[in-house]
């Protein structure tokens, strides 16, 4: 599929560059994804609290309160269609700004325009609210999120091969996406926005508006800001070529470290969601009192301070031992404190610690989208082609899968356990839910999650694909060597295109600095050889210095 759109230069990447920069880093993978992070991430935290509390949707009608149980469950089954579909319009893109970047920017509008719709709920009850509420619902989910989440989540993939570069923009997208998204979420709306707009619909309706247009300038933000040289390597102006579906499909489920990455994907996003979704619940109606503006916000800020200043130590720890052996510790010191808070879910101190502790141990997260990378680079070394597409489309269903999912099993559990829509028993006192809805929104904030860190923990002692890389980069530079030799053409590999392109920097730096001294000697009647041979001097004895503290280092060792 050609995009002739994209061939304008107005449209072109601000990323030049064969290696990651920090403004890449900084604005294609931190700042920019946060915007539709934001958006997604208050949808999926507030929309059922829209639903039960605003529309009162539990109470309305019998029809409705099924129906609460069961649509987000039918509407993944849309969902996983359209990203299938999606999945395979992405590889067959074929445009000079690449194959999944485009559909970033195409997203860009999409999702503001259709989260405002999911708003924008008529409140009489009757079928017609209901059928705007799937309909809503399910443009936002299957179709505009769907395009932006399944080019967004190739872009590591495709950024470049370079393992160290492509860790550090996992880390940073990671860190866009789910730290101050999380945060901001956590914090801004139980303790400011949450207590103003009550169960106001025309409130609700106002705030969304703003979060929705405050996605779109980000989502642009990422568009420029990122490059796809993996793309630019794979598929040369002579040679356009396509895996068929059904080839991919054979090559990942019959690679025991694509299923396991998968199997992996799924329960760090039903735990995801439903932590997500079940916290404002946990805090109103177990914890604290609802809408207290104080209870969710410290909850989450305690839990959510060692992400700032962890993400420094995660880097190092993560070189040293390598993400399979940091993300086991972590899932299981994180496990452990699911355990604990679970013990103690009334009690603000026990919550407190326990969270603090879960935030350590959840950390190693963070560097997933590399393990994906790894994972697909591993498969194309083993089974001879990239699965790009369809790794992006099962990933993708199995995220957007397990909103429903868990919405539907948090909504199913909340109907059956007689939960009650908020109402004033006196002047700024609500009513409180009874002990078996307690007891289910406890289970649903801690206990799913501790099980589903227990089994990532167990996924991680299989999955040995980082131990294998050198060997797979080496043969896949060999492959891709051979093959552009017999297209008649010289190829280079991202790590010699890097290391040509520092070069030429250095070069050009040394004739700056060079000119600079000769400027500077003639200006106050210095000796060039004599000022140049001091400067070597120095660069010599600095040299000779960082040696002998490596050696001194690696003899502790």
């Amino acid at each position: 599929m050609k995009m002739r759109l994209f061939d304008l230069p107005a449209l072109n990447s601000r990323i030049k560059s064969a290696n990651t920069q920090s403004s890449e880093r900084w604005w294609g993978y931190f700042f920019g994804p946060m915007g539709a992070a934001i958006l997604n991430v208050t949808i999926i935290s507030y929309i059922n609290v829209f639903y039960t509390d605003v529309l009162d949707l539990t109470n309305s009608f019998a029809l409705a309160a099924a129906f609460l149980a069961i649509f987000p469950i039918v509407s993944k089954i849309i969902d996983a269609i359209t990203n299938v579909i999606m999945g395979q319009i992405i590889e067959k893109t074929r445009t000079k700004q690449g194959k999944a970047r485009p559909w970033v920017l195409i997203s860009a509008p999409l999702m503001t325009i259709t989260c405002v719709l999911m708003f924008l709920i008529p409140q009489e009850h009757s079928i017609w609210q209901l059928v705007w509420i799937v309909l809503t619902y399910n443009l936002f989910f299957s179709f505009a999120y769907t395009i932006y989440n399944m080019s967004h989540t190739l872009m590591v993939p495709l950024s470049t091969s370079n393992v160290k570069q492509r860790d550090a923009l996992s880390l940073f997208t990671n860190m866009g996406v789910n730290m101050l998204p999380g945060i901001l979420v956590s914090l801004l709306f139980p303790a400011v926005l949450m207590p103003m707009l009550g169960v106001d619909y025309n409130k609700w309706i106002t705030a969304m508006g703003i979060i929705a247009a405050v996605a779109l300038p980000l989502t642009v933000v990422e568009y420029y800001f990122t490059k796809e040289r993996v793309t630019e390597a794979a598929y040369s102006a002579k040679e356009e070529t396509t895996v068929s579906f059904k080839t991919q499909l054979k090559a990942c489920f019959s690679s025991k470290e694509w299923i396991l990455m998968v199997v992996y994907m799924l329960m760090f996003q039903v735990m995801s969601n439903i932590m997500t979704l079940s916290l404002p619940y946990f805090c109103n109606w177990v914890l604290g009192t609802y809408n207290d503006g104080t209870t969710q916000m410290i909850l989450s800020a305690v839990g959510k301070a060692p992400l700032g200043f962890g993400v420094f130590l995660l880097w190092p720890l993560v070189k040293k031992f390598g993400k399979r052996k940091v993300m086991i510790v972590g899932f299981g010191m994180a496990a452990i404190a699911e355990a604990i808070c679970l013990a103690g879910s009334t009690s603000m101190p026990v919550m407190l610690a326990g969270s603090l502790l879960y935030a350590i141990g959840w950390l190693p997260s963070y560097v997933f989208s590399a393990l994906m990378a790894d994972t697909l680079d591993y498969v194309e070394y083993e089974k001879g082609i990239r699965a790009d597409g369809l790794t992006a489309s099962v990933f993708t269903i199995v995220a957007t899968a397990s909103v429903g999912l868990g919405q539907g099993i948090f909504n199913l559990g909340l109907t059956t356990t007689g939960y009650e829509a908020p109402y004033l028993v006196s002047e700024g006192v609500y009513n409180v839910q009874n002990a078996a809805t307690q007891g289910f929104i406890s289970f649903a904030y801690l206990g799913i999650p501790m099980i589903a860190l227990i089994v990532m923990a167990v996924i991680m002692v299989f999955l040995r694909v980082e131990d294998k890389l050198p060997m797979v980069h080496e043969a896949l530079t060999a492959r891709r060597k051979a093959e552009a030799e017999a297209r008649g053409e010289v190829y280079y590999s991202d790590e010699e295109k890097a290391a040509m392109e520092q070069a030429e920097n250095d070069r050009i730096a040394e004739e700056n600095r060079i000119k600079e001294l000769k400027a500077k000697c003639a200006k106050k009647g210095l000796n060039f050889d004599a000022e140049e041979a001091k400067y070597q001097a120095k660069l010599a004895a600095d040299k000779a210095k960082a040696e002998a503290q490596a050696a001194k280092k690696n003899k502790k060792k």
